[in-house]
């Protein structure tokens, strides 16, 4: 999250820190444990202070996701879309089939990977942005400002060319998935660049948003862990794997 909050490659910050490029792929990787004074070092090369907090080790949202995790990523849409709230699955199709070079970021691109987070269903976050600098989106719907457009099923597009601690849409796409739509793909934000999104915005939420991001993190990480807990459905195996977890005192 630092070097690519910095815009560096691993090579430029293997450079800064002393290591050899591969180190830095590895520690990335996480093939390689990295130590306290590795991860503050590397900080502070990306010009970046690195602050630590004690928290309670909060996993009451294991078993939503473990189960999110289990849909397709539209069903997971749909399941966190308050009623009544626009159609976001039926407008991301139409997006994907616009073939904008775009992509998906904010709490849409959270459900489709599968946070636990109610979304508002009335607005789409995307990260685009023309050659010259200024947003550009053709094809998609009614423009409502500069940044905003209407999209097939009452949903409103933002566009923000330039998301907190990214380069843009350019840095984004690097590491973007696709998702598919019944019609077409639409590229979606890493999980790891929506927590660095997160984490560098000021916005109220972010925080929240940040650590739901984490916890789909954990969840895919302990997924190999959780399945040797036995038999049945996600949600059991994680309530199996957490029952053999150390209590924490609070």
């Amino acid at each position: 999250m630092a070097r690519r909050r910095a815009g560096l490659t691993q090579r430029e910050l293997a450079a800064r820190l002393g290591v050899r490029q591969a180190t830095v792929a590895r520690w990335e990787r996480g093939d390689r444990q990295v130590v306290m004074e590795d991860i503050e070092a590397a900080a502070a090369a990306c010009g970046l202070h690195l602050e630590s907090h004690l928290v309670v080790d909060d996993r009451s949202w294991w078993p939503q996701i473990a189960l999110q995790l289990e849909l397709d990523p539209f069903d997971r849409v749909r399941r966190l879309t308050p009623p009544g709230s626009p159609d976001v699955a039926a407008a991301l199709g139409a997006l994907a089939v616009s073939a904008q070079h775009l992509v998906l970021i904010g709490e849409v691109a959270g459900a489709l990977h599968g946070w636990p987070l109610v979304i508002d269903g009335g607005s789409i976050q995307v990260c685009a942005q023309a050659a010259d600098g200024a947003p550009l989106l053709t094809a998609v719907g009614p423009q409502v400002d500069r940044h905003q457009y209407e999209l097939p099923g009452g949903a409103r597009m933002h566009v923000v060319p330039g998301p907190p601690g990214t380069a843009g849409l350019t840095d984004l796409w690097r590491g973007s998935e696709p998702f598919a739509t019944p019609a077409a793909e639409v590229r979606v934000a890493s999980l790891v660049d929506l927590l660095r999104i997160a984490d560098a915005s000021p916005s109220r939420g972010a925080r929240r948003q940040a650590l739901a991001y984490q916890a789909v993190l954990d969840v895919i990480r302990a997924r190999t862990e959780i399945r040797a807990a036995g038999e049945g459905t996600a949600t059991q195996r994680i309530d199996a794997w957490l029952k053999h977890q150390t209590p924490v005192a609070t």
